[in-house]
């Protein structure tokens, strides 16, 4: 994004605060739908609402086609206010709440991530014995990450089983789907055995044509150079097309079901900023560190792991700090925003720090100041409000004083 903007940002906006490209969000957003429906055409995004269920950002999903992925009765909420129709709600996730029933009674998509959970939809089926309910089951993944995920039910298991046996008894629940989701391993080769997995998987559950199948999230975005250099390997969604769509426009050549992927990194991370400034630089003991309005806990789990993009937006040259620690406002010693900065910094000073769109906003709790801002620069250039500052009687609200 061109510095013009954070310029005009600053002249009306206080730091620290979030910027959402939406014209390069939408960019993303085709490219990689673009890539998968070219070798599936009934390929369908499911946008993945936990890594940033910001409502602008939704609805905008929504009027590009994505169908939306809940993992809560607040964010099943969500989707229904931004107005969504229950069969383009992809309901996930090992503890759905009470709003369950009603979006199996309204044809909604569900996965079933337990034996106790499809217990549980049986007992609904019951009551309303002439619904007739499609539901899915999630399939657990081992894609030689050496790492066991606590989601679905693993193929082979007694477990699953114990769910194909019970749903067959229930007259009036049909299994028309699967899904499965992991994100240790994004590489090629462990998208191309979870495509195989999911594709044996719905051959031997599955009576005739799955009506859709999801292969989760867990994709390499587009990223910036500086963050893409600290990964061995960052596969094109071309690649990962070729080696997700292609097996499932081969296996099934005439009637084809839907093939969800469910991105939420993949398509938000690199469209929001974060803008941030020096509020002092400090040597303590030979670490020279720069103190900020904004904190780690603004940039979400990635800058625990990597070194997010970070671009000075004032050049001066007043205080040489070659080396230098950025450390955010809380009272937090493991409150590191970037280490070993190169560069000259000094207090006033504005910092723009990238790829912060995924498990951020949403995963920042209100710790110490109420959360701030975020704007969009339209596609046009201007500039609106889609989510305001906290104050403090935001915080204090939800307590009995």
């Amino acid at each position: 994004m061109k510095k013009e903007i954070y310029k005009k940002l600053l002249d009306r906006k206080k730091t620290p605060f979030y910027v959402f490209d939406k014209e390069e969000f939408i960019n993303n957003y085709h490219e990689l739908e673009n890539a998968m429906k070219k070798v599936y055409p009934k390929y369908a995004l499911s946008y993945s609402y936990k890594t940033n269920y910001t409502p602008y950002i939704c609805n905008l999903v929504k009027t590009l086609g994505g169908y939306a992925e809940v993992v809560s009765d607040m964010e099943y909420t969500l989707a229904k206010k931004i107005g969504y129709s229950n069969d383009r709600i992809v309901y996930n996730g090992p503890a759905k709440g009470e709003c369950l029933e009603e979006h199996l009674l309204n044809n909604g998509i569900v996965n079933i991530d337990s034996v106790d959970e499809a217990k549980q939809i049986i007992h609904i089926a019951n009551q309303h014995f002439k619904h007739q309910f499609k539901v899915g089951i999630r399939i657990n993944l081992d894609v030689g990450a050496d790492f066991i995920s606590r989601f679905g039910l693993a193929p082979e298991s007694e477990d699953l089983k114990n769910v194909i046996d019970l749903l067959s008894d229930c007259r009036n629940i049909s299994v028309v789907g699967l899904h499965c989701h992991i994100s240790r391993n994004r590489g090629i080769e462990a998208w191309g055995k979870r495509a195989e997995i999911m594709l044996n998987a719905a051959d031997k559950y599955i009576k005739g044509i799955p009506e859709y199948i999801s292969l989760g999230s867990g994709m390499f975005a587009n990223m910036a150079d500086e963050l893409k250099k600290q990964f061995n390997e960052v596969p094109t969604y071309e690649e990962y097309a070729k080696v997700t769509m292609k097996p499932f426009a081969e296996h099934y050549k005439d009637q084809m079901p839907i093939v969800f992927t469910e991105p939420g990194t993949t398509v938000v991370a690199r469209y929001i900023n974060f803008v941030t400034k020096v509020l002092s630089i400090k040597n303590v003991r030979g670490r020279k560190m720069a103190v900020m309005d904004g904190s780690y806990l603004n940039l979400g789990e990635i800058c625990t792991m990597k070194k997010l993009p970070v671009e000075k937006l004032n050049i001066n040259d007043k205080n040489d700090c070659e080396l230098i620690d950025i450390m955010g406002y809380t009272c937090l010693e493991q409150d590191l925003m970037y280490e070993n900065y190169k560069g000259k910094l000094m207090a006033e000073d504005i910092l723009v720090f990238g790829n912060v769109g995924g498990y951020s906003i949403v995963s920042k709790p209100q710790f110490i100041k109420p959360n701030c801002s975020m704007v969009s620069v339209e596609e046009d250039g201007t500039i609106i409000e889609i989510m305001r500052e906290e104050t403090f009687d935001d915080v204090f609200s939800k307590f009995v004083f």
